[in-house]
């Protein structure tokens, strides 16, 4: 099709001007756009009406696609190339259409960053039979390049009329594409207007919205970005006394103990009563409807649905809208892996606050184990510190465990605590056994989401009870505590706007609960305000970005602009609204509450008992830098199945066997340190794939029984 040829070998540079050659360039960009569209809306007969109603972004998209397969005239292998980025982009096509099947929210750039937390969860929504025709469709599809790549023609002649050729039409295609781009009202629009992510790629099309997420990330810098600029915001606001016109009166006295603070971020959870239509055989949710009643409560407008947790998580903890990133970002992959910011933390840690988090998940999931140091907690409590966890039919961690795990941070200090928990039963995938029964029975499903949507309100139902049961820890203490809840996002229930009492999918709710008297006060707001509206209920005005809120007017016309300045400047500029300073330096993260310990290692039988405290089964142990076979016993005791040799001699450990021996997630220097002391056990806190989160002191084996 592509020429008369000798062997594999193409012979006559002119077909680049075929007509022919012409029609496959402009005929493949159109077939794909049309297949990704559809996919990207799970329909044909949509796709193609995507390309009637909107042809100019339809072309647009096209376009995009096109500008990628004309990198193949620069090639001699140029079949291969043009048939690989092909194949790349019907790959992303059935990508997008996959996880927008399991999470709502469709595909982006910003997933490639998230593929070790993706396989870490694939388990909760791939069976074993999916993973393996994944596999094997990876591997058919890496054959057929391959055998392309052997078999295919090949240009053995590049002239330059072929270059000259291959410039022009590159350039042609990016001219054009620069052209609609600066002059299509409805093209720019993507930039400026999107608050919806899946109704952006399906308003401008996934390829558009694809390459967007890929070229704009960050914060732009406002056009009036200077020193002037942000302390014309900041010294507006009253730093000596709490007088602005919209705080709230609060029966704190200032000069009293500040109150224990807890914020629970609650997995994919909402009120089900706003499903129109939708009955339960009992109310599923009574303590937080009860809680709505009685103390502060609203609805809280987050910025992602069916999935993107950390971008609600990023809002409440630092006050700043994830809305001024690129398309699809996670700050907590991008900035905040190498930059502190302002926080609640930050901010509490003022005050003499500790802060800590909570986490039924592994420790690595969003990178949260580095991202904490840069937000100022003081201590992270995951998955892998945590003794006694069940989990529920999809394999999540139940959330009773956090209970106790949040009642010891208030317990690990003697003065007044933050404490983040993040809770994980209610997530997805929410297709299960349809025969299964469960306590509470649902009528008015979506037809084919019966069994879903049973599944799901039982799972809130036990947070809920969580819930209680929390509160009534928390009342029994006599400390002043105030306690926050809310929903990071809507589940992955397909789930239209038409179909939900608000009509809005970027509302879940939000509850309060106090044991100090606290007045009810209702209202509507942003995740990204919560947290100093509930500052300024105590009458803790501590930190710029928590005055900003609290003192601005919420609707006036600067209110996003200035915010989106401040934003720009605490994580990408100069620091202007701290005198010119990073004034945030990274904590010094200690991993769970407990202290990690061995006390001493005693012959038991055929093996060996190593006794300590803080022990999950999560917990390795070494002896001299070599991993030990061991069965977790309990928080006290773990079995060592391997013998242990203990040698008198102090012997310097060569380098390359260190490095021989190095585990996963280790880096040399560890190794290093720990030879200061040979011949000594150490236990090693590890996640499920081996990386090391944190480890004990050093027991010496002449510390131990098995010396003496």
């Amino acid at each position: 099709m592509f020429s008369k040829k000798e062997g594999n070998i193409i012979n006559k540079p002119a077909i680049c001007i075929r007509y022919k050659h012409v029609i496959l360039y402009l005929l493949v960009p159109f077939i794909l756009e049309l297949i990704i569209e559809s996919l990207n809306r799970k329909s044909i007969f949509k796709g193609i009406e995507y390309m009637f109603n909107s042809p100019l972004l339809f072309c647009f998209n096209l376009l995009i696609i096109l500008l990628t397969l004309s990198v193949a005239l620069f090639f001699k292998r140029e079949i291969f190339v043009f048939v690989s980025v092909s194949t790349v982009w019907l790959l992303f096509g059935i990508a997008n259409y996959i996880i927008l099947h399991f999470r709502v929210t469709p595909f982006s750039a910003v997933d490639f960053t998230l593929i070790k937390s993706a396989i870490s969860v694939s388990g909760h929504y791939f069976s074993a039979l999916n993973i393996a025709m994944m596999i094997v469709a990876v591997c058919l599809i890496t054959f057929c390049m391959i055998c392309l790549y052997r078999k295919a023609p090949y240009h053995k002649h590049r002239n330059n009329k072929r270059i000259i050729f291959s410039v022009v039409s590159v350039i042609s295609i990016a001219f054009v594409i620069f052209f609609i781009k600066s002059s299509s009202s409805s093209v720019q629009a993507l930039s400026t207007n999107y608050t919806n992510i899946s109704e952006a790629y399906e308003n401008y099309g996934f390829v558009y919205c694809f390459t967007n997420s890929i070229l704009d990330t960050g914060i732009k810098k406002p056009q009036d970005y200077s020193e002037e600029s942000v302390k014309g915001i900041t010294d507006k606001l009253d730093t000596t006394a709490d007088n602005a016109d919209n705080l709230h009166e609060s029966v704190v006295d200032s000069n009293k103990e500040t109150p224990n603070i807890i914020f629970i971020q609650l997995e994919s959870f909402f009120d089900v009563d706003y499903v129109k239509g939708l009955e339960c055989s009992e109310d599923a949710i009574p303590v937080f409807h009860s809680l709505a009643e009685k103390y502060s409560s609203g609805l809280l407008t987050v910025p992602t649905v069916g999935a993107g947790t950390v971008n609600t998580e990023f809002e409440v903890l630092t006050g700043l809208r994830q809305h001024d990133f690129g398309v699809c970002e996670y700050p907590y992959k991008t900035i905040l892996k190498s930059t502190t910011s302002e926080s609640i933390c930050n901010d509490l840690k003022a005050l003499g606050y500790e802060s800590h988090s909570v986490h039924n998940n592994e420790a690595t999931f969003y990178g949260r184990n580095k991202v904490f140091k840069n937000l100022g907690f003081d201590t992270f409590t995951s998955m892998e510190y945590m003794n006694g966890i069940t989990e529920n039919d999809n394999g999540w961690a139940n959330d009773d465990i956090l209970v106790d795990e949040i009642i010891k941070t208030l317990d690990s200090t003697k003065g007044s605590d933050f404490t983040f928990g993040i809770t994980v039963q209610s997530h997805g995938k929410y297709d299960v056994e349809p025969l299964k029964t469960y306590p509470i029975s649902v009528s008015g499903a979506p037809e084919g989401m019966e069994s879903s949507y049973t599944y799901y309100v039982n799972q809130i139902a036990q947070v809920d009870d969580m819930i209680g049961n929390l509160i009534d820890c928390l009342d029994k203490r006599d400390e002043k505590t105030i306690l926050v809840l809310y929903g990071d996002h809507l589940p992955s229930l397909e789930l239209k706007s038409d179909q939900l009492v608000n009509g809005d999918l970027y509302q879940t709710q939000y509850v309060t609960w106090n044991n100090f008297g606290l007045e009810k006060k209702d209202k509507n707001i942003t995740s990204y305000q919560l947290y100093p509206y509930i500052l300024d209920m105590i009458n803790i005005h501590e930190g710029i970005v928590t005055k900003f809120h609290q003192q601005t007017d919420w609707n006036s016309l600067s209110y996003e602009q200035n915010l989106t300045t401040l934003a720009y400047d605490i994580l990408y500029g100069n620091h202007y609204a701290y005198g010119g300073f990073n004034v945030f330096e990274p904590s010094d993260l200690k991993m769970g509450i407990d202290i990690i310990k061995i006390d001493d290692i005693q012959k038991s039988g055929d093996g060996y008992i190593a006794t300590g405290t803080g022990f999950t089964p999560y917990s390795e142990i070494y002896f001299d830098n070599d991993k030990l076979e061991t069965e977790w016993i309990d928080d006290k005791h773990i079995k060592i199945i391997d013998e242990i040799e203990y040698s008198s001699e102090e012997e310097e450990p060569e380098e390359e066997e260190v490095s021989d021996k190095m585990p996963d997630g280790i880096s040399e220097t560890d190794i290093l340190e720990e030879d200061d002391a040979p011949n000594s056990f150490v236990v090693h806190m590890v996640n499920p794939d081996g990386i090391l989160l944190s480890k004990s002191e050093a027991l010496l084996y002449t510390q131990t029984s098995l010396y003496h």
